[in-house]
């Protein structure tokens, strides 16, 4: 039986294959299947395979009828007798066959058992030779030539956000010092950010925890490219973001250039508001942060509180007056006390009376 971790690492996989296609990056979705279904895929617990478009589309249409609980595997019958083969057995497969590259199937699984690479039973020759042929003799896993490197955004907002972390300054609180750190997000097309905010811990729960408030204020990404820390390679986020249908990406290892855009918004954090903290002087991360323009401070930013500002009298109105809305009218009106006689109304009926 495949555990619950093995169902949702599956599930993230398939739907990582069928992502651009919900995403809108796929012209043609029959073209798409062909060229997935043409190179090997090494898929959770099953290994290294190829999977037919028929296939690739039935993950596609169970997406859209039970979202990514559809996409999880059932449990399999032949318990116990999983043949695969996994990224570091591959490896050394393909360094043997590199080596004898005029060997046949067979010699090459004799020589992998002799070294000790493979044991007796532990997969079968047919199994050997569909892998070979799947990967033509060249690693899966090989680096690609180097691509042009071109400028681009995206055009539309919520396209693509890039997630970043970034280390921020100690605070003493007593006699303990804590590192606190910076999770933030930032939109391709607008350079608007979602959300930024620090934390005194760089685990899953704060990335959940900003996540969910820059999705709360702007709305779901299509497509959330971020580094290849262990926070944002968590199984958990990946789900999550996948859940509401968010494609998580990862940007190669020491390709800091493809996620300029935040790096950047890291800089200014640092240059503008980083460098002007006397951090002698703050005890915690909720104190309030002080506003400054040419040297002088000029205000204060307090957290908004939006429940109070629903009951807050607002200036402009006068003392005296009371607002008045009749329904049954449509109606909206303000009287003042001092002033029987004076009373303002917005009719909503008289307007859409009068635009007919």
């Amino acid at each position: 039986m495949l555990s619950e971790e093995v169902r949702n690492a599956i599930a993230l996989k398939r739907f990582s294959l069928i992502s651009p296609i919900l995403n809108g990056q796929v012209n043609n979705r029959k073209d798409y299947y062909a060229q997935i279904s043409s190179k090997p895929v090494e898929m959770p617990h099953y290994g290294i395979g190829k999977y037919s478009p028929k296939t690739i589309e039935s993950w596609y249409c169970d997406y859209m009828r039970g979202g990514l609980d559809a996409l999880k595997p059932g449990y399999r019958k032949d318990r116990g007798n999983c043949r695969k083969i996994d990224t570091e057995l591959a490896e050394k497969i393909l360094e043997t066959k590199r080596k004898y590259p005029k060997a046949p199937t067979t010699i090459i699984y004799d020589k992998l058992i002799k070294k000790g690479i493979l044991k007796e039973g532990q997969i079968s020759l047919t199994t050997l030779y569909r892998f070979l042929k799947f990967s033509n003799h060249e690693s899966i896993y090989e680096t690609e030539e180097k691509k042009e490197i071109k400028r681009f955004a995206h055009q539309y907002i919520n396209e693509l956000w890039y997630g970043d972390l970034m280390y921020g300054p100690y605070i003493q609180e007593g006699r303990k010092k804590r590192a606190t750190y910076l999770l933030a997000y930032i939109d391709d097309a607008s350079r608007l950010v979602p959300h930024g905010e620090f934390y005194y811990t760089q685990n899953l729960e704060s990335l959940r925890h900003s996540f969910k408030e820059a999705v709360l204020k702007r709305g779901i990404p299509s497509l959330l490219y971020t580094d290849n820390g262990k926070i944002y390679r968590s199984q958990q986020f990946e789900f999550m973001c996948a859940d509401v249908g968010c494609t998580l990406i990862h940007s190669k290892p020491f390709v800091a250039h493809s996620r300029g855009k935040i790096e950047r918004f890291f800089l200014t954090v640092r240059k503008r508001f980083l460098s002007q903290l006397n951090m002698n002087k703050i005890e915690s991360l909720e104190e309030p942060v002080f506003i400054y323009y040419e040297g002088k401070k000029i205000g204060e930013a307090l957290q908004v509180n939006f429940h109070d500002n629903a009951h807050m009298k607002r200036r402009g109105r006068p003392k005296n007056s009371e607002l008045i809305v009749d329904l049954q009218n449509n109606e909206v009106s303000v009287t003042h006390a001092d002033m029987p006689k004076s009373k303002q109304t917005i009719s909503f009926k008289t307007i859409m009376e009068g635009e007919k």
